[in-house]
Formats: C-alpha cells, structure tokens, sequence
C-alpha cells in the first residue's frame, strides 16, 4: 500500500522523517527512502504548513528534484542551500544565514526557521529541522527521529555544528 500525507491531513506536522506516512518514498535519482535523507523535505514541509502554505508531501518530493536539490542524486539528502530554491519558487520570504551568531540572535524575532547542521561527526552527514516560534517559546520538529516536538533554546546551535539557517517571519493570509 502506498502510504503518502494526502490533502486531507495536511493539518497535521511531521515529527520524524520515519513516519510511515513518508518513510519508503524516495528521492533523487538513487531512490535514497525519506526516512534516511528526507530531513530536508520535512523541514520545508513543516515550515509551510506552519506558514498557510501546505503542500502534499509528494509535491515536495517533485519539486525538489526539478530544482536538483537532491544532494548526490540523494544519498547525501538535500543540499544545505539549496532549500532557497524550494521557497523562491513559492514565493515564500526568508533570509538565509551562514552566521551562527546571526542565526541565534534572529531567531528569537522569527516566526519559523530550518536548521542545517552537522551530525556528531562530519562524516555522518548533515540534518535538517524546523523550529517553531511561539511567544519565545522555541519547539524543533524532525530534530531527533522521535513521535513528538523537542524544546528548543537558541543556545542548543552550536557553532562547530551550524552549516546555515533559514528564517522566516509571518506570512498574513
């Protein structure tokens, strides 16, 4: 059975790229499942539900490969900046950032962000999130394979880590 986040539960996040919903579908030309190099595409899926604009996960799957996203045809996931691309075609504002101090200080004014950071090793690749802003309030989606939103502080960037980062404000419907 083809398991895939239709229209009609669009009103619902995603917590982990495992989530059997998006789990075994693919992306790039190497067919690399979601679970293991999606973090990417959930980030951006979280960030536009988040911002009125959902998508269809597979919308997003189609999407990024016509902007060659794809890092490596997918074994590496999605390429850090690449993202941008994905937002500009929908015409979504952001501010992109390879500060770590910029990026920490901006956040606590964001409605939403994506974070793109190295793994414990840089040899383990990297990892996309979202994280949402409510009142100061700071929750990551996506930023552990979990069932649920983490608390998030803008200490927990770590410098060594941060590849770049992705703000965004509200976006009034």
């Amino acid at each position: 059975m083809n398991h895939h986040i239709s229209k009609n539960e669009l009103n619902t996040y995603l917590y982990a790229q495992d989530d059997p919903r998006i789990a075994s579908l693919c992306l790039g030309r190497a067919k690399q499942k979601i679970e293991r190099s999606g973090c990417g595409l959930v980030a951006i899926y979280n960030v536009m539900k988040r911002l009125g604009k959902a998508q269809p996960f597979p919308d997003i799957i189609r999407d990024a490969q016509r902007l060659h996203m794809p890092w490596l045809f997918g074994f590496f996931g999605t390429k850090p900046r690449s993202l941008r691309r994905y937002f500009k075609l929908h015409g979504v504002p952001f501010r992109l950032t390879n500060d770590c101090a910029d990026f920490k200080e901006s956040l606590s004014a964001a409605n939403a962000a994506v974070l793109c950071t190295w793994n414990d090793r840089r040899t383990s690749g990297i990892h996309f999130y979202a994280v949402f802003n409510d009142s100061g309030k700071l929750t990551a989606l996506n930023r552990y394979c979990g069932n649920a939103p983490t608390a998030f502080s803008a200490e927990d960037v770590r410098a060594d880590r941060f590849i770049c980062g992705y703000l965004f404000e509200r976006v009034e419907s």
